[in-house]
């Protein structure tokens, strides 16, 4: 194997390529997108306004109004206009959209990606807490 591809960041570049393709097959195999499986992610924590699930998106909050639309227009969120700031709304899961993420959720609880498969349930839990710890250390402001 050449020597470049045994490193961290390629290994993690080709790696990430693949499962984010997992990732959007399994989703659009159960027709949604990943910005809507992410901003449901957000509101399976709580009812909040439109810029937090921006931002537990990790995108601008002008970019969340399309998806935020789309799952208005399927039932699964309600929003509700912000008593003291008219701009902003509350948005919440529905009963619909918390039948369908309870649904999903135990689908994923049942079955690991067979992306996986390679690694014990122990490795699997080392490997996330390692890329949570590189993920907190690229996040944080330069020093």
């Amino acid at each position: 194997m050449v020597k470049y591809r045994r490193g961290a960041g390629f290994l993690l570049a080709v790696l990430g390529r693949r499962a984010e393709a997992s990732w959007a097959s399994f989703l659009r195999d159960r027709a949604v997108t990943t910005a809507e499986f992410t901003a449901m992610a957000v509101l399976a924590e709580g009812a909040a306004s439109q810029r937090s699930v921006a931002e537990g998106m990790g995108i601008d909050p002008r970019n969340a109004g399309a998806t935020i639309r789309r799952l208005v227009d399927r039932g699964w969120v309600e929003s509700a206009p912000v008593a003291h700031d008219r701009r902003a709304k509350r948005l919440s899961m529905t009963e619909s959209g918390s039948r369908w993420w309870a649904g999903l959720s135990a689908e994923l609880a049942g079955a690991r990606s067979g992306f996986f498969d390679a690694l014990s349930e122990r490795e699997l839990g080392e490997l996330e807490r390692l890329l949570r710890k590189l993920e907190a250390g690229v996040s944080a402001p330069p020093r």
